[in-house]
């Protein structure tokens, strides 16, 4: 009788058990269908965009992440050479400088300049957003939060993220950040920037859906990008034109993608998870040139530069652009050639050849560009970039005048803006280990040290080595070839 109830029970629980994995496996396979169902009601704007989110589902693999690469490991001098006693040199009383161009800053009033750069969202439209880019109010019409989760992170909420981003009215969006794009005249970098500070007011400071904000709307500009994640972490990675020093990257298809942050470096685990492929048509690589100064708004400072040449004390007035120095603070290190044809800010360049043009006139070109080389050896106190900053940081020109520091290629780039804007002539920057410096071609014959680029003899002239004439190279590169960076091409 025992032996009997102890079978029922046990077919029981049997049936029991059956019963509760038969709904388990229902409810798994109610879900799943549930899921294709709720997928083929998805409305796509484009189907590029429904085959792009299908691709996203399933193509992601690891990849290894290298660390970014330093430009030049040789340590630059704490202290530079000086010359004790600069003779004077004689100069040919040819090719004299003539009038100089002074060119014309304009200057708005604060109003006028904000409402000039502002973009207005379309009338009636919303929702509206607004976002102060560097003192800039701007507004625009977008969804003002996008309701994406992604907890768990991972392929799935990466391409809902897509299909959620593009069915918003993100065509008329990208259309107004261009034009205000094009009012403050934004490189490819700046316009990463603008996108960066939209998002974070969209995505409530998430970095996470910040970068994958950008992905999307960099993507949808035509910029080839990716996304990958790592753990709890989202990051953009960007091909270059040019190359970014000190910054991770991974390799696909022989070509690097950089782990770009615009706030801070992006710090990457040992691998990350990403696509191999791309959305059509997205092609174009971020481009870290500087055609134009940044229109952004202005916050003007004024000081004086003092040098002094053959006896003489001349004292240069300087007013420049705070914000345009402050723009590239956190600008990637990349090719050296970028920094030397990117221009001076208007204000700076129209307040400087003020200064220079009684000095300059009526000079010979090679008095000239010596009277300059010793106002930017003198003017300007020297510091590494690892005592000023605790790292490496090439400035653009703006950011000599800003900074109360700087070194050697900082030197060198200023030198090169003024000798070839101010006198018209072609520079070339000379890249030794550990040392930037430049070389001009004169049109008349001048001895010293020079160098041969493209069949024409260049004078090495050296911002860094202190009331040093043209000519004279330091004495420890006196029998270095350099490596010649191009300006003029």
């Amino acid at each position: 009788m025992f032996s009997k109830k102890k079978s029922i029970r046990l077919i029981l629980l049997v049936v029991f058990m059956f019963l509760i994995t038969f709904a388990l496996f229902a409810q798994d396979d109610y879900k799943t269908w549930k899921k294709q169902q709720q997928d083929s009601l998805r409305e796509y704007k484009s189907a590029q965009d429904k085959a792009f989110v299908e691709f996203l589902e399933k193509n992601w693999k690891s990849f290894e992440a290298f660390k970014g690469n330093v430009q030049d490991d040789i340590p630059k001098p704490d202290k530079v050479p000086e010359v004790e006693h600069s003779e004077e040199k004689d100069f040919p009383e040819t090719n004299i400088v003539k009038e100089i161009e002074v060119p014309k800053a304009v200057i708005m009033a604060e109003d006028q300049e904000v409402k000039e750069s502002l973009v207005y969202a379309e009338p009636g439209s919303a929702p509206k957003i607004d976002v102060n880019f560097w003192g800039l109010p701007l507004e625009y019409n977008y969804t003002n939060k996008l309701e994406v989760t992604l907890d768990p992170l991972n392929e799935k909420a990466v391409a809902n993220f897509w299909y959620v981003t593009s069915n918003t009215d993100h065509e008329k969006f990208l259309q107004q950040v261009q034009d205000s794009r094009e009012k403050m005249n934004l490189n490819d970098w700046g316009f990463c920037l603008l996108l960066n500070e939209i998002g974070k007011t969209i995505t409530n400071d998430s970095k996470n859906l910040t970068n994958l904000f950008l992905w999307f709307m960099l993507t949808k500009s035509g910029y080839e990008s990716k996304v990958g994640f790592s753990e709890n972490d989202v990051y953009l990675l960007l091909p270059c034109k040019n190359v970014i020093y000190g910054v991770s990257y991974i390799m696909i298809d022989d070509k690097r993608f950089y782990a770009v942050a615009f706030d801070k470096t992006e710090k990457l685990s040992i691998s990350i998870n990403t696509y191999d492929g791309k959305y059509p048509n997205a092609d174009d690589l971020i481009d870290l040139g500087v055609n134009k100064s940044p229109n952004i708004k202005k916050t003007l400072v004024e000081k004086e530069l003092k040098f002094k040449y053959e006896d003489v004390v001349y004292s240069i007035p300087v007013k420049y652009d705070q914000n345009a120095a402050e723009f590239f603070r956190n600008y990637p290190q990349t090719n050296m050639d970028v920094y030397f044809k990117a221009p001076l800010s208007p204000e700076a360049t129209q307040s400087l050849f003020t200064g220079f043009k009684p000095i300059l006139e009526g000079k010979p070109e090679t008095e000239a560009a010596n009277i300059l080389l010793r106002f930017v050896q003198t003017a300007f106190e020297y510091k590494t970039d690892g005592e000023q900053f605790g790292k490496e940081k090439c400035f653009f020109s703006d950011e000599t005048l800003f900074y109360p520091y700087s070194d050697c290629e900082d030197r060198s780039i200023i030198f090169s803006y003024l000798v070839r804007n101010l006198l018209q002539l072609d520079v070339i920057g000379l890249d030794y280990p550990g040392h930037i410096s430049t070389a001009v071609k004169f049109h008349g014959e001048l001895a010293g040290d020079f160098v041969v680029f493209g069949e024409k003899k260049y004078i090495i002239c050296d911002p860094t080595y202190i009331n040093a004439n043209l000519g004279m190279a330091m004495p420890k590169f006196k029998k270095v070839e350099p490596k010649v960076i191009e300006i003029n091409k």
